[in-house]
């Protein structure tokens, strides 16, 4: 387990068996407000669920396939942050950023931090080439971090998700590694 540490009250932890409790227990207090838009929370419901999903993710590792972090502020478990599906195809090396938060956590500016962190991590660590981030557009806290982060608006998908019978649109945000992210405030 490896531990990096973005600033002195926050840090992140790649995720281990040791989170599964903590995390169960920050999603089960936050399960309403998640399942509005993530699709995973509602089939999460056991401890054994988070376990699973713990393991899966940490294969996913081992195969240079995910980078998935647990946010720490102040040393209290507060969320999650990964980059998910990296592959190359077409001759891009690519990855999506997802991540979640609790609400209590909120207006701090740590999932901007958290997600700068992971930029910084899939461009200079796994040598991605472009780094997306898709949102649901009435997501506006979600959409406001990849406009913070100087992320290009690449599109929109209409009807693209449908959560608990509401259909939403996504938009989809990018950053290049070629971009000039130090101008744009993505790296330092």
């Amino acid at each position: 387990m490896f531990k990096i540490d973005i600033d002195q009250d926050t840090h992140l932890e790649l995720i281990h068996p040791s989170h599964a409790k903590d995390i169960f227990h920050l999603v089960e207090k936050n399960r309403e407000l998640f399942r509005t838009w993530l699709d995973w929370v509602d089939s999460s419901t056991t401890i054994e669920d988070t376990k699973a999903f713990i393991n899966h993710e940490m294969q996913q590792y081992a195969n240079h396939k995910n980078i998935n972090c647990m946010i720490f502020y102040k040393n209290r478990l507060v969320g999650n942050v990964a980059l998910l599906g990296m592959r190359k195809g077409y001759g891009v090396k690519r990855g999506v950023l997802g991540y979640w938060l609790d609400s209590k956590a909120h207006g701090k500016g740590i999932i901007q931090k958290a997600v700068k962190k992971m930029i910084e991590i899939g461009f200079e660590h796994y040598a991605l080439d472009k780094i997306s981030l898709r949102c649901a557009v009435q997501n506006e806290r979600s959409c406001n971090v990849a406009q913070k982060l100087g992320f290009t608006h690449e599109g929109r998908f209409k009807n693209e998700i449908a959560l608990h019978g509401v259909v939403m649109d996504v938009d989809v945000y990018a950053v290049l590694k070629d971009e000039n992210l130090v101008k744009k405030g993505v790296l330092a």
